[in-house]
């Protein structure tokens, strides 16, 4: 039996469809993006808590801490949200 898949999974991938269109370094604002995200919740281990050790989380984790080496680095991505697309700066 499959289970419907929450709504926010079409918002993102219609997100992310869009943003793979429009940013022409799509890793780079994905990256962006996670790291924000981890801001808003104080931590970027929050990110992969649900399988920490598993080859999704670290692949997550990776690319989160390309921005932000560790929580310390992630208040100027908290402050990032007013339609500033480049981060902190």
């Amino acid at each position: 039996m499959n289970t419907p898949a929450p709504s926010y999974t079409s918002a993102a991938v219609d997100a992310l469809t869009e943003a793979v269109e429009q940013e022409h370094d799509f890793g780079g604002w994905l990256s962006l993006v996670l790291v924000r995200v981890a801001a808003r919740k104080g931590s970027l281990n929050v990110l992969t808590d649900g399988r920490p050790g598993s080859w999704e989380a670290a692949l997550v984790d990776r690319l989160a801490r390309g921005l932000a080496f560790d929580d310390t680095g992630l208040a100027p991505y908290a402050e990032g949200d007013g339609g500033n697309d480049t981060g902190p700066g």
